[in-house]
């Protein structure tokens, strides 16, 4: 490959059609990737806010991640955001100036640089977050993460010394001849190599990623609340991974195109790319935004644990659950409303208990023996040390009283 645009020869140049006069254009980009942007902002600065005011532990290395990963992912917004309006990604390659191809090539690389680190940063700030849950996260678990962590790394580093290394001198990646220039060899990597290797890389390290909080909340006794906020979670972060999927799909055609249209199949690789970092961060994000519910302490715990006991669980961990419950909904709640709750909240139900429950409660007694007894006879005579004192201590207290005046 001669540059960094694929399939870009003399023989292709020859293939293009004029310029037309109003070429077609797509404009949507520019509102899509900022308001993707606005929302990961949003997301990441309420985290950073419920992380300092609200957690006993403060920011953590993992909230500095985060924030790397979002200098990064608006980074690659902007550089998108400016290849589509001023350097052609929005028309095809043959509606764009010739003057246009080599600032839209650097373009190109500085935009895959910005998303190898965001993405990077925002996978171990995930992998990071998980592994100091106690106690859902077992030492199993922890082993688990540090391999992933250290093999998100090593991909990270790897994928961005392939893409800055891939031509030599770099400049050489964006030194894209126009039409009238002569194409001269340059010393330059196999780029279709290159995204085969880094589009199912990043779809597997989405994958795993998606997978480690599940195996770690799976078992971890939640509100309904949280609950449903962990499901739609996982929902949500499945769209991500099937952006991380269309990439690399679309990776595949820009550098299998024989036509050359290097700019209208790159603005799809984009959309994609921008759609997957910020839902990422947004779903690394959301699990800190639920201190800021107001709804979030007044629902009763959902063990799966217990609910997969069904009636042979005993009897105190349903009434202490019950009561809880009970307990959150009482007037004296946080609520911003009192006299709204003390008209709107029902009476908490009896709670009734079959008598067959109470039947783990009856211990059997172990009969004494004659030598307990002796013991204990031996005790009150004072063998053990002090005598015992007597069980009517009134007539003590009423010589004590007298002695000190209080009483004639």
């Amino acid at each position: 490959m001669p540059f960094g645009f694929p399939n870009l020869t003399a023989f292709t140049y020859a293939g293009w059609p004029q310029p037309f006069p109003s070429p077609a254009t797509r404009g949507w980009y520019s509102p899509y990737a900022v308001t993707l942007a606005s929302l990961a902002i949003a997301v990441v600065i309420a985290r950073l806010i419920s992380q300092a005011r609200k957690s006993t532990k403060g920011l953590g290395i993992e909230d500095l991640f985060a924030c790397l990963a979002l200098i990064f992912c608006l980074l690659y917004a902007a550089s998108t955001i400016s290849g589509a309006l001023a350097y052609g990604f929005n028309r095809h390659m043959w509606d764009v100036p010739d003057e246009l191809y080599r600032p839209a090539a650097l373009v190109y690389w500085l935009s895959e640089t910005m998303f190898i680190l965001s993405a990077g940063f925002v996978k171990i700030s995930v992998l990071c977050f998980y592994r100091r849950l106690e106690p859902p996260c077992t030492a199993a678990i922890k082993k688990i993460i540090w391999v992933l962590m250290i093999f998100t790394t090593a991909y990270t580093i790897g994928c961005l010394l392939g893409h800055v290394l891939l031509c030599h001198p770099v400049a050489a990646y964006w030194d894209v001849p126009s039409r009238s220039d002569a194409i001269q060899g340059r010393a330059c990597g196999n780029q279709q190599t290159l995204y085969l290797v880094e589009g199912p890389l990043d779809l597997f390290s989405t994958l795993y990623c998606i997978i480690i909080p599940a195996l770690v909340l799976r078992n971890l006794p939640m509100s309904s609340f949280q609950r449903n906020g962990f499901h739609a979670l996982v929902l949500v972060s499945l769209s991500a991974l099937g952006a991380a999927i269309a990439r690399a799909v679309f990776l595949y055609q820009l550098t299998h195109s024989v036509d050359g249209d290097a700019t209208w199949r790159s603005l799809n690789v984009f959309a994609c790319a921008q759609f997957e970092l910020s839902v990422s961060l947004a779903c690394a994000s959301a699990p800190f935004l639920q201190r800021f519910a107001s709804q979030y302490p007044r629902f009763p715990i959902v063990d799966p644990y217990q609910q997969s006991k069904g009636t042979t669980g005993s009897v105190v961990s349903r009434v202490s659950s019950s009561l809880s419950g009970q307990i959150k909904r009482l007037p004296f709640a946080r609520n911003p409303s009192p006299r709204i709750t003390e008209i709107s909240s029902p009476p908490p139900r009896a709670l009734e208990i079959p008598e067959w429950e109470f039947e783990a409660f009856h211990i059997t007694q172990r009969p004494q023996s004659p030598i307990d007894e002796q013991s204990y006879d031996r005790y009150l005579a004072g063998m053990y040390g002090p005598p015992a004192p007597p069980k009517d201590i009134r007539q003590l207290l009423d010589q004590y009283r007298r002695e000190h005046g209080e009483i004639v």
